[in-house]
């Protein structure tokens, strides 16, 4: 097998991929460090536990995000764990306000399919960059936000491969949560 190429593709499709470093397609900030003033509402709060649902019953005020977040999360933005859980990530589907902790990394949407890389990042491949570039001393476990950027992931250089791909992992994500549910 060519290593630019993976074994089952989209048949439309023909193009190598590239390997690329993830701080050379997304923006990567953390969230805040201190423990947050929590409000009975305002601008949602999540963190690590958070990660599933992108939902979270604590809050801080707005106050508090518009002096502590330069920068957000927004639509087509991966949230990736990086303390406790490494590597997990989810895509942010709206663009209402959400504050995070730094145990949470905020992968910024440039142009890459957030859906594509969401689950390429899901991959053994990523997987273990991340496993090689996290803290071996650290407990709980944890990757520097900066150690982010430098693990590699192969994609498509067609933005319509990488497209067809997200959306395809995407309903396959919903309905298997559908199936859950019932």
């Amino acid at each position: 097998m060519n290593d630019k190429l993976p074994s089952i593709r989209f048949k439309e499709f023909t193009d190598d991929w590239e390997q690329r470093k993830l701080g050379d397609i997304v923006g990567i900030y953390d969230g805040v460090h201190q423990t947050p003033n929590y409000q009975n509402s305002g601008v949602m709060f999540l963190s690590v536990e958070n990660i599933a649902t992108l939902k979270s019953s604590k809050f801080i005020s707005e106050e508090d995000f518009k002096r502590d977040y330069k920068v957000f999360p927004q639509e087509n933005d991966i949230l990736m764990t990086r303390i406790g859980d490494v590597g997990t990530t989810n895509v942010v589907t709206d663009n209402g306000l959400k504050a995070f902790y730094v145990s949470l990394a905020l992968l910024k949407y440039k142009s890459t399919d957030p859906y594509f890389l969401s689950n390429a990042i899901q991959s053994d491949y990523v997987q273990k960059g991340l496993a090689n570039r996290t803290l071996k001393t650290a407990i709980p476990m944890k990757i520097n936000k900066d150690e982010i950027g430098k693990v590699s992931v192969m994609l498509p250089v067609s933005a319509t491969e990488q497209q067809q791909i997200g959306t395809y992992f995407h309903n396959l994500d919903n309905l298997i949560t559908l199936h859950q549910r019932e």
